[in-house]
């Protein structure tokens, strides 16, 4: 069977006046004309061609991007609706979206999760600062949920494969040692590291957030909610900084994307970033980080993650702009 085509790919092969003219929108696209999505009479609008490849930018809100965000604008759809019309003009076929994604060695044994009750919910949105709504979002696209592990009750994300599942306790603390499991502050298990959680999902979108652990994965969806982007970021995870290594076919997957890392402010987090920054750059993706340093918390301490910025103190937040807005 022939390899897809990346969403990155199929841009490649489109021209962005031309699917201006098929789509007959108003006016002459051009590096400097006025928007065909609003009236105006002084130009603010750039079709353009860079390195063999068509783009657009709209000076005047600051969105830009290639031939498929230009037509996901154009007909106020999602990615996946434009990747679809893009492939049908391209005339190639609409396969299913959802491909293979291999599994490793033997197949292990996974808890089931459960929804989080209402109670459990809300202590671990007092706990670690996350919104309950932001909660039921990772909930409902079947990242995360509740289990019994290592003799305590747990939160946990997982990967829609089933192969992959990290363990946080629900109270906070450290797991005790337990049946052969160390004293650790989560455990994981499962194969498949290299494998980003939330990699299938995010063949869709054009934005990536790239985060480390558990943590950040799940304080992404508060974000999500906070700033309306659940339609237009995916969020995708390692499950620790050791994990230096992305699996090739995973990068192939994010070939054309823009993804942000958010590197966790310590000696292995700032390593880790650099490494995945690297591989992600030579797999066509267009990659920049997002500068977490100066979170002080409510409590006083200093943070260092995505998820301490849902406990940041209000002085912090009002001092450090940049932290008002922290998705793409």
């Amino acid at each position: 069977m022939s390899r897809e085509l990346t969403t990155g790919e199929i841009a490649e092969r489109l021209d962005i006046r031309q699917v201006w003219r098929v789509l007959s929108l108003p006016g002459v696209p051009g590096r400097c004309v006025c928007s065909p999505f609003r009236e105006e009479t002084n130009p603010s609008f750039s079709v353009y061609e860079d390195g063999g490849k068509w783009r657009y930018k709209d000076h005047a809100s600051g969105e830009h991007g290639d031939a498929v965000d230009f037509i996901r604008l154009a007909k106020s759809c999602t990615a996946a609706e434009a990747l679809t019309w893009a492939r049908s003009f391209l005339g190639l076929p609409n396969r299913s979206r959802r491909e293979d994604i291999p599994t490793f060695g033997k197949k292990r044994w996974m808890p089931d999760l459960r929804p989080g009750s209402v109670a459990e919910l809300n202590q671990l949105a007092e706990l670690r600062g996350f919104g309950t709504e932001g909660l039921r979002l990772a909930e409902s696209g079947g990242f995360f949920g509740f289990a019994e592990f290592a003799g305590t009750t747990c939160w946990a994300v997982r990967d829609k494969r089933r192969q992959l599942m990290e363990f946080r306790r629900l109270d906070g603390n450290f797991f005790d040692a337990y049946k052969g499991l160390p004293v650790r502050k989560s455990h994981c298990i499962g194969a498949g590291k290299s494998w980003p959680i939330g990699i299938e999902e995010a063949a869709e979108f054009p934005k990536v957030v790239w985060l480390e652990g558990a943590a950040d994965f799940l304080a992404v969806f508060n974000f999500l909610i906070l700033e309306g982007k659940s339609d237009a970021v995916a969020p995708l995870a390692m499950l620790g900084a050791a994990n230096h290594r992305i699996a090739d076919e995973a990068l192939q997957r994010l070939a054309g994307k823009d993804v942000v890392l958010y590197p966790h402010c310590d000696d292995a987090g700032l390593i880790a970033a650099r490494e995945w920054a690297r591989q992600l750059h030579g797999a066509g993706a267009r990659v920049r980080a997002f500068d977490l340093s100066g979170i002080v918390k409510a409590d006083g301490t200093v943070g260092k993650d995505l998820a301490d910025v849902c406990k940041i103190a209000p002085d912090c937040f009002e001092r450090e702009d940049k932290f008002r807005e922290v998705l793409p």
